[in-house]
């Protein structure tokens, strides 16, 4: 049997839509020539996988983990030039910091109003807890785009801004109108998972690991089989690896059909022209 045939074989029997994807020039081993580039190669690895679209949010390529507000836009610029290599693929998501929660908003009004972007993304700069984020989950909740907030319980300690699950949760009970996917299922683990189960809006990203026997069927237990979206946080993972989870679970096919596409499509705005499965 060729490569070809066994990746056939292993598709996944439905699209699948990745809600965490990072472009190569941020965090990848080696830095491509361009955004074009940059787009081609994930694409051509996602179309082997069997994914067909992907929401990005780029970080600054030095990565820091408290931006400036021009790192941001540098960051977002290259994630809508990757858009423009790709379009029918990438769904940009607004990378913005709660340190300038100010010019957070304004980068959220132009990306997202005048560039379609389709939603935010927030990483370690602040804890998830800091007032600095409600003026950009206010805004997100007036434009109707979902934010992505990342969280992990590390058993080295967290960075000094980044965020427990127990702090995604109270910013989801703050703000009861946005939709918040909280990254990095294997990352929270099960814990993880309990302490966000009475958040009706806060959905889980299957991100955040290898496959781990029985975390995403724990999810689907805890939280319903509704609010889990795969996620693989490309490139530290692989697609393949992270549709796996997914693939592998003990779950119904209506339940990893939902996962892999319908639940995330529900999330996004119109304008990003995603339906779900039938």
């Amino acid at each position: 049997m060729t490569a070809s045939e066994v990746r056939d074989r292993l598709r996944p029997p439905w699209p699948a839509l990745d809600v965490h994807v990072h472009p190569l020039a941020g965090l990848g081993p080696f830095r491509p020539a361009s955004a074009r580039e940059d787009a081609r190669l994930i694409r051509e690895a996602a179309r082997r996988a069997g994914v067909e679209k992907a929401c990005l949010f780029s970080v600054h390529p030095a990565h820091p983990y408290e931006p400036t507000v021009e790192q941001c836009r540098e960051a977002n610029d290259h994630a809508l030039a990757m858009r423009d290599a790709a379009p029918d693929f990438f769904l940009p998501f607004c990378y913005v910091s709660p340190m300038y929660p100010e010019a957070a908003v304004a980068e959220i009004d132009r990306r997202i109003q005048g560039d379609r972007m389709c939603g935010i993304k927030l990483w370690v700069a602040r804890r998830a807890t800091d007032p600095g984020l409600d003026p950009i989950l206010e805004r997100a909740a007036a434009l109707g785009v979902p934010v992505l907030q990342h969280a992990w319980d590390k058993t080295t300690g967290n960075l000094p801004g980044e965020s427990f699950p127990a702090d995604v949760a109270d910013l989801a009970r703050r703000n009861p109108g946005v939709n918040i996917i909280m990254a990095h299922l294997n990352g929270c683990g099960l814990r993880g998972i309990e302490q966000v189960a009475d958040c009706p809006n806060l959905f889980l990203d299957t991100s955040g690991g290898d496959p781990e026997a029985g975390m995403v069927e724990a999810a689907v237990s805890v939280a319903g089989p509704k609010r889990v979206v795969y996620g693989s946080d490309l490139p530290v993972r692989l697609f393949g690896a992270c549709l796996g989870k997914v693939l592998g679970a003990d779950l119904s096919d209506e339940a990893k059909r939902d996962i892999l596409w319908n639940n995330a499509a529900r999330l996004l705005p119109a304008w990003a022209e995603v339906k779900p499965l039938r």
